[in-house]
This record gives C-alpha cells, structure tokens and sequence, in this order.
C-alpha cells in the first residue's frame, strides 16, 4: 500500500501555485461538507493548524479556496472550493488515475483487475471505520473530552 502510494504521489503532476501539503488539504476540504472548519481539516489530515493555515493561505492566494466568515458566528471561518479549486483537484485526480488505470491494463489480466477493484472497495470500508469514542486512545478523542489539568502525584 505504501509503495503504490508514493508512486501516485509521484505520478500526481507538479501544481503551480499550489504545494502538494496544499493539494492534500485541497482534496480533504472536497471530501468535507461544503463550508468546513480549517480545525476539522487539520483534523481529518492529522495535521497541526499552522501548516493547514499556511496550505489554505497558498489556496486562497491561487483562488482554488476562499474562506469567510460564518454568518451565525463571527469568530469561525469557513472554507468554500472555488469552482477553479474544483478544476485543479478533477485534473490531477485524472491524470494520477489514467496513469493507475494504464498500468492496471498493462500489468494486470483480466480477473486481477476484478479482485483489485474488490480489494478497494474493501480498504474504503476500513478507512472508514471509527472506533467508538470510548475505545479511543486518549489522543484521538474530541479535545473536549481530554482532561483540563493533571494532578500532581
């Protein structure tokens, strides 16, 4: 998996204007509901706030996003793909699958292809997948629930 991985990201064409960190946080504000959090982002990416501040600061600069204030809340911001943020993403997107698909022809028959495309959408199901919150390591729970202070021994 983390070979094939790489291999897309090297395949996925250079962007002008927009750093692959950029992109990834390009492709995770398509994958949210429209008028996302830049903290739900880091989130979803496991990325700290500043580099998803920074990554949406070169989007916004590119016009591929634009961020405004939310009516009912001043203090949050939320973030819109613009529709030349959604051109970029489909471009790069297209050309990192034709180069999957024209090696999936080349290399693969027929019946490998099938359990290939099995085997994805078996991985959606597991990328998918959340444990209950209370089964949670401490880390991975809402910063809600971790504790405020820590009690001297």
């Amino acid at each position: 998996m983390k070979l094939l991985q790489r291999r897309l990201r090297r395949e996925a064409p250079t962007v002008r204007g927009a750093s692959r960190t950029a992109m990834q946080v390009l492709g995770a504000v398509t994958r949210l509901p429209e008028g996302v959090q830049p903290g739900r982002i880091a989130q979803e990416e496991r990325m700290t706030s500043s580099n998803v501040a920074a990554a949406l600061r070169e989007l916004e600069q590119g016009g591929f996003v634009r961020r405004q204030r939310d009516e009912t809340d001043a203090r949050r911001v939320l973030v819109f793909v613009t529709a030349p943020g959604h051109a970029l993403l489909a471009e790069v997107r297209g050309e990192r699958d034709s180069w999957l698909g024209r090696a999936m022809a080349e290399l693969l028959e027929q019946d490998e292809q099938r359990v290939l495309l099995a085997a994805g959408e078996l991985m959606q199901r597991l990328a998918a997948f959340e444990l209950p919150e209370a089964d949670r390591p401490e880390a991975d729970r809402p910063e809600a629930e971790l504790p405020t202070s820590v009690d001297a021994p």
